[in-house]
């Protein structure tokens, strides 16, 4: 590329606006200033480069204008550069580099509308302009002191942070004050989801009660509506990263669900116990078999062969087309409807078994009260710990053997504590448990019903034609592994004997 002829092209006019305060000068105003400027010099030829809600003092944030500006200059069609002042252009050194070694082959100066031209091309000039970059990188630093500051104040006097209310809330002279009816919408979205309904549902509902996502003042997506259930405000707590020699400063957050929680000063719209459990039920991963939700036992049913998920999928002939599940290695596609059926009337006639409430309860499971007691003696613990090492009571290996302990025994009882709000979401899900349920369930809580109630269901291939009775070929286990029907009588155990059987058969064809 030429080397550009100083003193040729446009006169570039660079605006920007981090973000509108009063204290602010407007991109209106700046451009006023510019334009002065340039009236006053006769030039005539401009170029306007406007960056709005764009901050220079984060190096890792693209300015668009600014690097368009930029790639004019490289190639030859910017004679100067005019902005209102050095502050506007460039913030960062690392980033004043970049703008000399752009500017100085063309020789192209800077000039300020409220203050003097800056000459690159010369080393005095460049030696100024590194003074001043310094200078304000020097202010950009004691700004975020003083912000950090502020915001470890606002957190340990409870008030909350940011300018964007959070769901369920409105600031009323400073504060949050509930709204009444997203309060309600909150509350039946807690319960929906520890019904096994999904967010897609809690999105569709509260659109279509009205409400907006606050920020964006669109409709609730399934990703909005989880940010809003797990965003820890609605138990009355503001999620806190704080800077410890443990947990060094980072400009990645961690969701407000992973971090320090403080007590808020605002009401809150459900108990802390509640958002744990929504949190835990939101957050916790599972495996995808791929897109199953139209069917029930697809990517739940397994093959008996090999034990791989089955497929949904279809067959046909010259007169009819009907539904199958298939295993793509031992199972070429075996009939969908009757296996459903018959795995339907299973699950209903658990669901209205009298002994229903002691079959879904955990033999010997943890006591979440104790653990409940026993986290936050730790919590206790660990504020205790940090505050000695503050104090140089305690020296950093201390500190750190002591941090350790009590996060592992913390991951133990967060382990725990998800499986009683699994036993918790479970009952919740069966309350009251009747055919009717069944029957106006989706089909993504009927998926639920079945990983819960019969988490095990094996397919084999049918064999004979005409096919054997679908119980001889599928064998449905419950969530205690005992294969159902029980054998509680002479047909069962009969049956229980054909099973068997069965299953011996395929287990011989694969074995030899």
């Amino acid at each position: 590329m030429s080397t550009p002829t100083p003193g040729h092209g446009a006169t570039a006019i660079y605006l920007r606006l981090s973000k509108q305060t009063e204290q602010s000068v407007s991109l209106d105003a700046q451009l006023a200033e510019c334009m002065a400027l340039c009236e006053r010099n006769g030039w005539t030829d401009t170029r306007i480069y406007r960056d709005e809600s764009r901050s220079a003092s984060n190096a890792r944030r693209k300015r668009p204008a600014y690097e368009r500006m930029l790639a004019d200059v490289r190639a030859g069609q910017v004679a100067r550069i005019v902005c209102r002042d050095d502050d506007r252009l460039v913030r960062q050194p690392i980033e004043l580099e970049g703008l000399i070694n752009t500017l100085e082959p063309g020789a192209v100066p800077v000039w300020f509308a409220a203050g003097s031209e800056l000459d690159l091309t010369t080393s005095r000039g460049r030696e100024n302009a590194r003074i001043r970059g310094a200078i304000a990188r020097g202010e950009v630093e004691r700004k975020s002191e003083r912000q950090k500051a502020s915001n470890r104040h606002r957190v340990a006097s409870g008030r909350p942070l940011g300018t964007v209310r959070p769901f369920g809330y409105t600031y009323a002279s400073g504060a949050l004050t509930v709204v009444p009816a997203e309060a309600e919408s909150i509350r039946w979205a807690v319960g929906h989801v520890m019904r096994g309904g999904t967010l897609s549902d809690v999105a569709r509902e509260w659109t279509a009660r009205g409400h907006t996502v606050p920020k964006t003042k669109g409709p609730y997506s399934w990703a909005a509506a989880k940010g809003a259930l797990t965003n820890p405000y609605i138990c009355g707590h503001l999620q806190y990263q704080p800077s410890t020699i443990l947990s060094p400063e980072t400009s990645k957050r961690v969701p407000g669900w992973r971090a320090e929680l403080i007590r808020g000063e605002w009401e809150p719209i459900i108990s802390r116990e509640q958002w744990t459990d929504v949190v835990q039920v939101l957050t916790r991963t599972r495996s995808k078999a791929g897109n199953y939700v139209r069917y029930l036992g697809a990517g739940i049913y397994r093959c008996g062969i090999c034990d791989k998920p089955l497929r949904s999928g279809w067959n046909a002939n010259k007169t009819k087309r009907w539904r199958t599940y298939k295993c793509v290695g031992h199972n070429g596609g075996i009939s969908a409807d009757p296996i459903d059926d018959y795995v339907t009337d299973m699950l209903t006639s658990l669901l209205m078994a009298d002994d229903f409430a002691d079959f879904l309860a955990e033999p010997g499971g943890p006591d979440r009260g104790a653990l409940e007691a026993e986290r936050k003696e730790l919590e206790a613990e660990l504020e205790a710990l940090t505050a000695a090492y503050t104090r140089r009571a305690i020296r950093l290996p201390q500190l750190e053997a002591g941090t350790a302990a009590i996060e592992a025994r913390l991951a133990e009882i967060g382990d725990a504590l998800a499986g009683t709000v699994e036993q918790e979401e479970r009952a919740a899900r069966y309350a009251p448990a009747s055919r009717e349920q069944w029957e106006s369930a989706t089909i993504e809580q009927r998926r639920l019903f079945l990983r819960d109630l019969l988490p095990v269901v094996r397919v084999f291939p049918a064999g004979s034609n005409p096919a054997p009775p679908v119980p001889v070929y599928v064998h449905a286990y419950d969530r205690r592994g005992r294969l159902r029907p029980l054998p509680t009588g002479p047909d069962e155990i009969e049956l229980a004997e054909c099973q068997a059987a069965h299953a011996e058969r395929y287990s011989a064809t694969l074995t030899n």
